[in-house]
């Protein structure tokens, strides 16, 4: 899914393609093995991060299923829709051969499409729409569960987690290019720059998913009241949008 939106947008640069609005959906981000940005990890899982089997980029996220209790094996965090607008929501999954007694199940407010644990030993896709009625904050994520067969441990790779609002122009974003700097940060400001002079929207979260600070800037950002940590930027320009990951010293 990265792949087809770096070739659409250097094929077709005068067109928009939708942005994914979930933080770290990629896995490029990790706090020890706990991906950065995700709120809700249930006992009943535990993650890893994965640099072998990777559908895109340079990481995934290795899952462990320790248990059969489906109600503790929730892989999820929030996200800010607004009424009205159709989200497509899509995961791609990896079922290694000879371990593939478990089985994700897409969430999105309620919970939709299954992996297929028969396919294995290469990437599948999971897809769905949602169109939310009210506007506000919802959970996406990640269920898991046993099937026939499971014997208390049973892995699946995630990679690619996309939630995309077609709101959301990358028009011109092939010319968009963020830097932050310095990074990491100890001296209470980051700057965050690109080529153009137009006001850069920035969202803070910390690991757990919770939003820490949010300002409009021109190109510096006060960090001043951040703990020392990892945090992750959410960058919006003109309607081109990026992640970066941000170390406060």
């Amino acid at each position: 899914m990265k792949k087809f939106y770096f070739l659409a947008l250097t094929l077709i640069p005068f067109f928009g393609i939708s942005q994914s609005i979930a933080v770290n959906g990629g896995f490029e981000s990790f706090t020890g093995n706990t991906p950065d940005g995700w709120t809700l990890i249930d006992s009943g899982i535990s993650t890893e991060e994965e640099t072998t089997i990777i559908n895109e980029g340079t990481k995934s996220l290795k899952i462990t299923v320790n248990t059969a209790t489906q109600g503790s094996t929730d892989f999820r965090q929030d996200i800010d829709v607004v009424a009205g607008v159709e989200y497509t929501y899509s995961v791609d999954i990896y079922h290694p051969a000879g371990d593939n007694d478990a089985r994700a199940r897409l969430y999105i407010d309620g919970y939709e499409n299954y992996s297929d644990p028969t396919t294995t030993d290469s990437w599948q896709t999971l897809t769905t729409t949602f169109t939310p009625t009210t506007s506000g904050t919802i959970e996406v994520g990640l269920r898991f569960y046993d099937v026939s067969g499971f014997d208390g441990s049973s892995v699946i790779y995630v990679d690619n987690l996309l939630v995309t609002d077609p709101t959301l122009s990358t028009e011109n974003f092939e010319t968009t290019e963020f830097s932050v700097y310095p990074n990491p940060a100890s001296n209470g400001f980051v700057n965050i720059t690109t080529a153009s002079n137009e006001a850069i929207n920035v969202s803070v979260f910390d690991v757990l998913g919770k939003k820490v600070l949010s300002q409009t800037i021109n190109n510096r950002l006060n960090v001043s009241t951040l703990k020392s940590g990892v945090y992750i930027l959410n960058l919006n320009q003109n309607g081109a949008t990026t992640t970066k990951k941000l170390v406060i010293k």
